[in-house]
């Protein structure tokens, strides 16, 4: 599985549009409650590019004849994060 390196940089982006927010957003004084609303969307974000990432080293590393194992440690290394 190669990474798909366009939908990186895409979800790369919006997390740089999200911390630029926030850095507005407290800059203007804006309430904690929506500040830690976009922090929460900023770091989701950054997790899913992680888990993207994780996804294509473990593939890389499992080889297609192991997917259900590389899947399983997957799933399991994503519930570390």
């Amino acid at each position: 599985m190669a990474l798909d390196l366009d939908s990186i940089h895409i979800r790369l982006a919006k997390v740089q549009g999200q911390v630029a927010a926030v850095d507005r957003m407290i800059a203007s004084g804006d309430s904690a409650e929506r500040i830690l609303v976009q922090v929460n969307a900023a770091k989701s974000a950054l997790h899913k590019v992680a888990l993207l990432v994780a996804e294509d080293a473990i593939a890389e590393l499992a080889g297609d004849e192991r997917k259900e194992e590389s899947d399983t440690i997957l799933e399991r290394f994503s519930a570390l994060l």
